[in-house]
């Protein structure tokens, strides 16, 4: 028997007896468990009628979770599924099924499993996925979660001291089962469901899943005419791929801007982009005002949200400012409540792809080739957020195609990625840097306006006039309107030396990562010049 076999009729089991122990509370509706979540002592009701609820740890916990494709596992994983039998053994139980997409004939489903401790998890979860659904007896993705003595010890330890325990196993036939110990963090949900679809794609190989944001926008061109297009956001958590996802660029008569996924889905061979949350958007809400992120300030203020590890005040209020315990303050909005929230997750026709990034030599925009795009989403170079790991918030890194939750061969999903663009090439590809270039005093910071008039010059077709900057080695724009031509030359901000020392460790760095995939195609990890 295979170990997803076991696993399987392991988590089948500790549902089966609930269920005939009559503990198992099977769908509830939202407004039940907005009750039962209120029981919990780290769960508040605001002024605004919605509920936050302080989790333990207050993100994801990356450094305490593998895979059974990239780690194999061994008896400590037995270990961990008789500590969740016996653990739950007794205790009341929500679990929900939901619809995570209609996959031709076959319905992929997740199902989620907690005890009432932490009911919260089913209150935010049902919100963020599609409907729920009744009658399923053989999910696609199972995730379980449950607690024992060391998880309120965990609450002064960092994250890396955490006594948590993370585990997915995933199947041949791309089903996966997430258990999770001492975490009562929503995102591990979210994000085992994505781990996933992102696996199913893989096995499958009807497509690509990408830690991606989509929007849809019908805009007059800079030349007359209006136009339909619609452009995926690649990055990880907190580099602004919501906040460049849902900014609304339609002011004129006839023209539409609208959201159509928040974070991720898979880019299938015929070019097409399959969502994979139905129900909500699962917002960061650190420093978050009406001037910039109209849409999820107001969102976030809906009776129905569900938010975590925001400050609330004494009377109700919430402060997205105070971040004394976290930065990473999340927010389930439903969409229904987000006001330009498309009705499908499904995108016929992907046009523009944008990779964020971050660093201080890199221009706020380029163009870029398709081996260009494949090599830098290889690369996957970003900013570390309190969403993954708070102690390295702020750091550079590198995480493959910006996604930390990849399984399996890295070289085969690179490949598939370039075959994808090139089956499709009116896909035009771009780089956005959304931090800051030079440093010190001579530090410009790329403000959130300036990618917004960037991107609006993109998309209206107003950007056309590009020049090779043989300094960065990238195609950058001549000028934007209401962008200072500074952000697009970084070379500037340095002196020579410093600057060509400066690229010159970059492109040694970047070689490193490409030719530590072996079997990389060569036209991948020659396309980017020193």
């Amino acid at each position: 028997m295979s170990i997803f076999n076991e696993f399987d009729l392991a988590l089948k089991a500790i549902y089966q007896q609930a269920v005939e122990d009559e503990r198992l509370i099977q769908n509830p509706g939202t407004q039940r468990l907005k009750r039962i979540s209120l029981e919990e002592p780290e769960v508040v009701e605001t002024l605004y009628g919605n509920v936050v609820a302080r989790t333990e740890p207050a993100s994801r916990a990356k450094p305490h979770t593998r895979n059974n494709i990239d780690s194999p596992f061994n008896q400590s994983e037995f270990t961990l599924l008789a500590q969740a039998r016996k653990a739950l053994a007794g205790q009341q139980l929500i679990c929900i099924d939901v619809l995570v997409r209609q996959d031709d004939d076959q319905a992929v489903t997740a199902r989620l499993m907690v005890p009432r401790r932490f009911a919260h998890i089913a209150y935010g979860g049902a919100k963020l996925f599609g409907p729920l659904v009744k009658d399923v007896t053989d999910p696609t993705y199972q995730v379980i979660f449950f607690h024992d003595e060391a998880w309120k010890d965990n609450a002064e330890k960092p994250l890396a001291e955490k006594d948590i325990t993370i585990r997915l196993i995933h199947s041949e036939d791309g089903r996966m089962i997430k258990i999770v110990r001492n975490s009562s963090y929503l995102g591990e949900w979210k994000k085992g469901v994505f781990a996933g679809e992102s696996w199913r794609a893989k096995v499958a190989k009807e497509g690509i899943f990408l830690h991606a944001g989509c929007r849809r926008d019908c805009l007059e061109m800079a030349h007359g005419g209006m136009e339909t297009q619609t452009s995926l956001f690649v990055a990880l958590s907190a580099n602004g791929k919501t906040s460049l996802t849902c900014r609304v660029l339609a002011r004129n008569i006839g023209e539409e801007s609208w959201l159509i996924q928040d974070d991720g889905g898979i880019l299938k061979r015929d070019g097409s982009f399959h969502g994979f949350e139905q129900g909500g958007i699962y917002a960061k809400t650190d420093g978050l005002t009406p001037s910039e992120q109209i849409e999820t300030y107001y969102g976030a203020l809906k009776p129905d949200t569900y938010l975590e590890n925001v400050h609330v005040e004494p009377e109700g209020a919430l402060d997205f400012f105070n971040i004394q315990r976290t930065s990473n303050g999340r927010a389930v909005i439903e969409r229904r409540d987000f006001m330009h929230a498309h009705r499908s997750i499904v995108a016929p026709e992907i046009n523009n792809i944008f990779l964020i990034t971050r660093g201080p030599t890199i221009p706020a925009v380029a163009r870029l080739s398709h081996w260009q795009a494949t090599a830098l989403m290889v690369l996957g170079q970003s900013m570390e957020s309190s969403a993954g790991d708070p102690s390295q918030a702020g750091a550079i890194k590198n995480v493959f195609f910006y996604d930390p939750f990849l399984a399996g061969n890295r070289v085969e999903h690179a490949h598939l990625f370039h075959d994808i663009l090139r089956w499709n090439p009116h896909i035009n590809c771009y780089l956005l840097n959304t931090g800051g270039v030079g440093e010190g005093e001579h530090h410009r910071k790329i403000t959130l306006l300036d990618t917004v008039n960037i991107l609006e010059a993109v998309l209206r077709r107003s950007l056309e006039d590009w020049e090779a900057n043989e300094a960065t080695g990238y195609l950058v724009p001549r000028a934007v309107r209401g962008v200072d031509s500074i952000v697009f030359h970084p070379e500037k901000l340095f002196p020579r030396q410093d600057f060509e020392e400066r690229q010159a460790a970059l492109y040694a760095k970047r070689r490193e990562i490409l030719e530590s995939y072996p079997g990389l195609d060569r036209a991948i990890v020659n396309s980017l010049k020193k």
